[in-house]
Parts: C-alpha cells; structure tokens; sequence
C-alpha cells in the first residue's frame, strides 16, 4: 500500500439508493450537484420509444419516438430526432424532424436542422442552420406591463433641455 492509498479518506453514501464513493475533493469540486443528472443517447446508439423525465436530454445517436423533460434536450452535431419533444430550453446542433414546444429558448445552431412545427417563447437561429418550420412563439402575458393610453399627445414627450 502506498503513502497516497494510506492518506485517503474515502466516504460512501446512500443517492437515490446507489451507494456512491466520494473521495477527498469531491466536496471541493465546483459546480458540482448531486441532483444534476443528464439522460444520453450517446454516437453510433439509436432508440425507438418514448421518454419521460424530470433531467436534461443529450441526443448524439439517433432517437425516434416522444421526449417529455422538465430540463434542457440538446441534440448533438451527430445527432437525430424523428418525433416529439416538450421542454423547458432546447439547444439543436443535429437533426430535428416532428412538433417541438419548448417553455422557453429554442436555440438552432449554425449545424442545425429543423423541420415540422415549432411553439417556443424565443428563438435564435444562427447564420448556416436550416429552418424549415411552421413555427408560433408563446409568450407570458402576465409578465408584460400594460400599455398606457395616452390622451393628450404633448404631456407624453419628454422635455429635453
């Protein structure tokens, strides 16, 4: 055994019912959550069927069927969705084919494709992606202030001096 192996303090604990070894720095590690957790569908992989999670969603396979995540789904450079996906951002570097309603940020990067019908609140397309997409942008009205009915065109202008 040597002076390093000695020294180490290794603790384990209970996650999720998995017990999981936490060697000296883990409680040092930054940006570091145990509830953070990613689903992937990693290169050269393909799954037909429907998904369901509270988690981030990463595609860099193939993946054809129903996504519904509370988190973000990226589809990698390598990667391909024939179907449906709800969430809450969405980052698409691949290929997207089908209905996608994202809560809030649709990003379409310049490698990206995208095809069928889209509902989201914002959308950015890069220079280079493909936007093939009847699309509708959401919108939380209780957040936007009412407008103000102006009677009188003069009292509006600010005075400069």
């Amino acid at each position: 055994m040597t002076d390093y192996q000695r020294n180490i303090t290794i603790k384990k604990v209970l996650i999720k019912n998995k017990i999981v070894v936490l060697f000296p720095n883990f409680n040092k590690m930054k940006n570091y959550d145990l509830s953070a957790s990613c689903n992937t569908i990693e290169k050269n992989t393909s799954f037909t069927g429907n998904f369901t999670s509270e988690s981030d969603f990463r595609i860099d396979g193939s993946f054809e069927g129903n996504i519904e995540t509370k988190g973000k789904v990226v589809i990698g450079k390598n990667g391909k969705i024939d179907g449906t996906i709800v969430c809450s951002s969405a980052d698409i570097e691949g290929k997207f084919s089908g209905t996608i309603h994202v809560e809030d940020l649709l990003s379409i990067r310049s490698s990206g494709e995208v095809q069928g019908d889209v509902v989201m609140s914002k959308l950015i397309v890069e220079s280079g992606a493909v936007f093939n997409a009847k699309s509708s942008m959401q919108n939380d009205t209780a957040n936007i202030a009412p407008l103000k009915k102006i009677a009188n065109f003069n009292d509006a202008r600010e005075k400069t001096a």
